[in-house]
């Protein structure tokens, strides 16, 4: 399947500073700081000016190689397509000037960037050393030592990309933090196989991560926890659970701990459900999604104007219980949920006593199963969770 990658706009380093940055916060640093380079950059490098014009003119350069220059920070350029220029933490750049003193060239260090042939320079390490440097006197005209890496003159958008990503990828665990939405884009333009696997995965739902699709139509805020649920309950079952979500229009937002909890309860409960959609010719998983999440809230609204349908927090929220790797209590909740739905239809098999799954029965029950798998901090209260209407109605 052809893949349409999302190319941005490249911004410039000093306008966001000069935009973003707070106006009282910039005098204050100017005043105080503003002269103050602690240490000398290296000396003796090649001015950039001399670099792109060798380069561009083909005299010197074919591109490939690796020049160490002198850049004006004016230059800078950053591309938000895989790094992350509008996260710069100015708050943190501000902190960093004041522990210094100013601006450390050795605490730094060498930026790195990429010489594109438009002649834009676009950083793949550096977006925050950059902006302290500029915020230290706020002249654009100051210089920092950076290695500068030339495109081949033929390089195409996407192959400039990749390779510039990956250069920021190989990064990105160093500095500063990476969200898991930039996290993840940043592997996907560099192609890596873990982040290529999970956008195809995701692809066949319309779900979009970190804008790689933005023509989707649903959105994964943290791509973590697919990756946890594939790996920990398999592909098919994460499958069912996202074919059952997105079909049924469920949330255009689909949280991590919903796809986390919803694939562990038909992982372990897999079995019970086929018995219902086997004896009655229904899809009941995604029937119970759409009754709760659609048609809920305006069933009850004659009786109470303020019934709403199901919202994925209520599934989700465990409180104290929410260290749970595996989202017990959530599971519990669908446990709820799928009883009461079946309950409601009158959905029965025989031998499940007054819920389809049942709560009695031998230690070999799938509840029992279930239950002795809980963390032992949530396991004497997991019942009151399957057992307890958790939303208003």
């Amino acid at each position: 399947m052809t893949k349409k990658k999302v190319y941005k706009e490249l911004l410039c380093l000093v306008d966001l500073a000069r935009d973003k940055v707070d106006e009282n916060i910039k005098s204050e640093l100017n005043n105080n700081y503003g002269h103050v380079v602690i240490d000398e950059a290296p000396k003796d490098l090649s001015p950039m000016e001399d670099v792109v014009g060798d380069f561009l003119s083909g005299e010197k350069y074919l591109g490939g190689e690796t020049v160490l220059c002198s850049i004006p920070i004016s230059h800078l350029w950053s591309d938000p397509t895989y790094n992350r220029p509008d996260e710069i933490d100015y708050n943190k750049c501000a902190k960093n000037i004041r522990d210094v003193g100013g601006y450390s060239n050795n605490a730094a260090d060498i930026l790195s960037a990429f010489l594109r042939p438009d002649a834009k320079i676009v950083t793949t390490k550096g977006n925050h050393r950059a902006t302290m440097r500029y915020l230290c006197g706020l002249d654009p005209t100051k210089e920092l030592p950076i290695s500068l890496k030339l495109h081949k003159r033929h390089a195409s958008l996407e192959e400039m990309v990749i390779i510039e990503s990956k250069d920021h990828n190989r990064d990105c665990s160093y500095r500063a933090p990476q969200k898991g939405d930039s996290k993840f884009k940043s592997a996907y333009y560099a192609e890596e196989n873990w982040a290529e696997s999970l956008y195809e995965f995701c692809k066949q739902f319309s779900i979009d991560i970190a804008g790689t699709l933005p023509e989707s139509k649903f959105h994964l805020p943290s791509h973590s926890y697919v990756d946890r649920a594939r790996r920990r309950y398999k592909d098919p079952i994460v499958e069912k659970f996202l074919k059952a979500f997105t079909e049924r229009n469920c949330s255009e937002i689909i949280y991590g701990n919903t796809i986390m909890a919803g694939s562990h309860f038909l992982n372990r409960f897999g079995g019970i459900i086929s018995q219902v959609d086997k004896k009655f010719h229904i899809d009941s998983f995604s029937d119970m999604l759409d009754f709760y999440f659609n048609r809920i809230g305006p069933m009850y609204q004659p009786m109470n104007c303020n019934a709403s349908n199901l919202k994925q927090e209520l599934i989700t929220d465990a409180t104290v219980n929410n260290s749970s790797p595996d989202n017990e209590a959530g599971v519990a909740r669908f446990v709820f949920l799928y009883n009461d739905f079946c309950g409601r239809y009158g959905y029965e098999l025989k031998g499940s006593a007054n819920t389809v799954i049942p709560f009695d029965g031998s230690e070999e029950s799938e509840w029992n199963k279930f239950k002795e798998s809980c963390n032992p901090f949530i396991r004497t209260t997991i019942l009151q969770f399957a057992t307890t209407q958790f939303f208003k109605t």
